[in-house]
């Protein structure tokens, strides 16, 4: 039986959600039969967008990634998950801090919607997300078009993603609005490429949204040696 390491705080929140989206879509009759899962929530982690546009606290960001994932492999888990879009810009730094498989959440997501027939993409989430070519680096490999959002769109979001961390607030019609005009445009899906994001009520009842907190929880499953209850 294989375990699970989550490395998470994130924010928080969001990783609750992560773990409960894991319970929730494992096949499972009794607690025996759940993942044996480690959560590390640490969230003195630095802010990740500022890290990554303009080097505040970089250093500081990766060397409390470093610990963390190496007191993962301490304990012994077989895959490990990070629950934040933002955070897998470093995804290839990380790969040499331990010999545990990081489950890239970015690649997984456009593996599924290559999967689906869904190549033209919009993708929501921090500055960084939007900005600095982590879904692009492995969109170009598997045919897919990461459509450019405006500067509107990036605030937007952005400030709606700040909203939530501060608040905990998820009621955000004027962001489902926005989805809503956008899929009306020249995208075949939209991809909530921040976790804060994918706590907007109802955000996921639209079947163009793809959650790629969602994608990442049903591969975490899978590695693990588990069953998805709804298959995916």
């Amino acid at each position: 039986m294989k375990k699970l390491g989550v490395l998470g705080g994130m924010g928080p929140l969001c990783t609750a959600n992560f773990y409960q989206k894991i319970v929730k879509n494992t096949k499972a009759d009794k607690d025996q039969d759940h993942i044996p899962t480690i959560i590390i929530s640490d969230p003195q982690i630095p802010d990740r967008t500022a890290a990554i546009l303009t080097g505040k606290d970089e250093e500081i960001l990766i060397q409390k990634i470093k610990e963390n994932l190496e007191n993962l492999e301490n304990q012994g888990v077989d895959n490990i998950a990070i629950p934040c879009n933002t955070m897998h810009y470093y995804y290839d730094t990380f790969k040499n801090y331990t010999n545990i498989n990081i489950i890239n959440m970015v690649e997984e997501t456009l593996l599924y919607c290559k999967k689906n027939n869904d190549l033209n993409i919009g993708v929501l989430g921090t500055k960084a997300t939007m900005s600095c070519g982590i879904y692009e680096k492995y969109a170009e490999n598997l045919g897919i078009n990461i459509i450019p959002m405006d500067d509107h769109i990036k605030e937007f979001t952005m400030d709606t993603i700040y909203k939530i961390k501060e608040t905990n607030d998820t009621s955000h019609p004027e962001f489902l609005k926005m989805i809503e005009k956008l899929k009306n445009t020249r995208v075949d899906a939209i991809i909530l490429a921040c976790t804060e994001l994918s706590l907007i009520d109802n955000i996921t009842s639209y079947d163009f949204v793809i959650d790629a907190m969602d994608i990442l929880a049903y591969e975490s499953i899978k590695k693990s040696g588990f069953e998805i209850k709804n298959k995916k």
